[in-house]
């Protein structure tokens, strides 16, 4: 990955001798590389947090990443006008000490006052303030800075931090602007905004999760629903025509760090998280944003139960069996994806997973099944809307292939086992069938292979009741409410779904087999 500090170095190496010499001395008139003699950025995530060139960054996950040292870093040595903000003056505390002891060092002064400020030459100013409280954050309004900074920013209401952000500006010529939110994975339900600010770094469920790296800018506008503010992703800076209005797009990135990234924290801090309750203790250690994701009141699947599965599958439950069912959700050409998931007894294989531009149609599809089909499987196609239609024909007609259908809009006839009520149509069946294999207690030992994808998937379907009937989120409404369509959880359910019948054709392939088997067979008395 090129980052801003590669190409700063990069375009100094390729000056001229006499233009190096040159920069040197402007650099020196200036004082600017005097701050490095105080305080400097460590190696790795502060360096690229530092010399960013996002407008906004989210920095950190995990604890002991260097958060406060960069805050103050920036606030001190690379911009003119900053604010930084908390959820509560009170808590500004560790980081307003932080900073002074830099300041005597450098012969700064000294931040104090309440609320607590500081005013140096050429009108430099650092104001620290709060926005926990009602209203709090219109005490900023029409108050410009280059630096608007927020310390565990997954505490504060999304709302004010695009309220302060509003006025992110400068009349300094050549000062640079830039808004950063440092902050550990949210707890508790709170800071679940920065999974959509940033999610194409965080949400396993946003189509760009997994191929961006850390650091690189995407580009992306604010759009308020109302009782929401969403993000839409755009293509690059140039200005954009968005739901009838023409916005200017703003840079963002996110930069992780860990407590392995800070030199000045070592092992003793890791005993001291170890003594942290789960699933605190992981959120804080990983960085994982996902880790304290709370759940849904009406979630279908608990997180919990899915990470059982995948511990499951780590301890290599049914590792040795034959593929049974080999279950299709099939996307010809669009932005959707076909997916393919084996089952091998109770062990959910690795899925197979191909762009809807890479299987254009039946035959596409097809060919990927016959090539990765095993064990004489059972072969369940996903025909809800004709989209597998094509898939099943060439199956079956072309290459004499039996192959079932799945109609996830088809109706049930079937009860949940423990409040006997009746399912909606199939797609409540089956991922309520998958619910109650997960539960911890039903003994079914479902193993998972471990994905960020999968889990996000699974545990984002809701259910509710409809005419005193179990009804579950259509994947159209799942893909409404998150931009993403969870092909991967509806293959795992369709494979579970026939699991049962493909058990079913086992016994009687056997059954043929041993009547077709003569007198004198040696393997009769076995």
């Amino acid at each position: 990955m090129t980052t801003a500090l590669d190409t700063l170095i990069d375009h100094i190496d390729q000056m001229a001798a006499n233009d190096r010499v040159a920069l040197q001395k402007q650099l020196d008139e200036a004082g600017v590389l005097d701050q490095f003699k105080v305080w400097r950025p460590q190696a790795g995530p502060q360096t690229e947090g530092y010399f960013s060139e996002a407008d906004l960054t989210l920095y950190g996950g995990a604890a002991g990443g260097g958060k406060t040292d960069l805050i103050a870093g920036l606030a001190l040595f690379a911009h003119h006008k900053a604010a930084v903000f908390r959820q509560s003056l009170k808590s500004l505390k560790g980081l307003i000490e932080r900073m002074n002891a830099l300041m005597r060092t450098s012969g700064m002064g000294k931040i104090s006052g309440n609320p607590p400020r500081w005013v140096g030459p050429e009108e430099r100013m650092i104001e620290f303030g709060h926005l926990g409280l009602p209203g709090s954050e219109e005490d900023w309004q029409g108050r410009d800075h280059d630096l608007k900074a927020f310390d565990e920013g997954a505490q504060m209401d999304p709302r004010k931090i695009i309220f302060v952000l509003g006025w992110l500006r400068s009349t300094r010529p050549g000062q640079r602007c830039r808004g950063l939110i440092a902050t550990n994975p949210p707890l508790g339900g709170q800071g679940d905004y920065l999974m959509e600010w940033f999610a194409p770094w965080l949400d396993p469920l946003h189509p760009l999760y997994g191929t961006v790296q850390p650091g690189a800018l995407l580009w992306a506008v604010f759009i308020d629903d109302g009782d929401a503010v969403r993000t839409v992703w755009v293509d690059g800076p140039e200005p954009v025509e968005i739901e009838g209005e023409v916005r200017t797009p703003k840079s963002r990135t996110f930069i992780p760090a860990k407590r392995q990234d800070n030199q000045y924290l070592g092992e003793s801090y890791d005993a001291q998280l170890d003594q942290m309750p789960e699933p605190m203790r992981t959120a804080l250690k990983t960085g994982d944003f996902q880790a304290a994701r709370q759940d849904h009141d009406w979630q279908v699947i608990p997180s919990d139960w899915v990470d059982l599965a995948f511990q499951r599958y780590e301890e290599g439950v049914d590792a040795d069996k034959p593929m049974d069912v080999l279950a299709v959700d099939v996307a010809q050409g669009g932005k959707d994806k076909t997916v393919l998931q084996p089952l091998h007894g109770r062990r959910f294989g690795e899925s197979i997973v191909r762009k809807g531009a890479d299987t254009k149609d039946g035959s596409d599809v097809g060919a990927l099944i016959i090539k990765e089909r095993r064990d004489n499987a059972l072969i369940v196609v996903d025909c809800t809307g004709g989209w597998g239609g094509d898939t099943v024909g060439f199956l079956s007609r072309e290459n004499n292939i039996p192959v079932e259908k799945c109609v996830f809009s088809a109706q049930s006839g079937e009860t949940a086992k423990d409040s006997r009520m009746p399912f909606y149509n199939l797609r409540a069946q089956l991922y309520w069938r998958l619910r109650e294999a997960l539960h911890p207690k039903s003994g079914s030992g479902l193993a998972i292979k471990r994905s960020a994808t999968i889990k996000a998937q699974l545990t984002a379907h809701r259910w509710k009741i409809r005419n005193g009937k179990i009804l579950i989120e259509s994947k159209e409404d799942i893909k409404d409410r998150l931009g993403a369509s969870p092909d991967e959880a509806d293959a795992i359910v369709e494979a579970l779904g026939w699991k049962d019948k493909a058990d079913a054709k086992k016994i009687v392939r056997q059954q043929n087999t041993a009547r077709a088997r003569p007198l004198d067979d040696p393997l009769d008395g076995f």
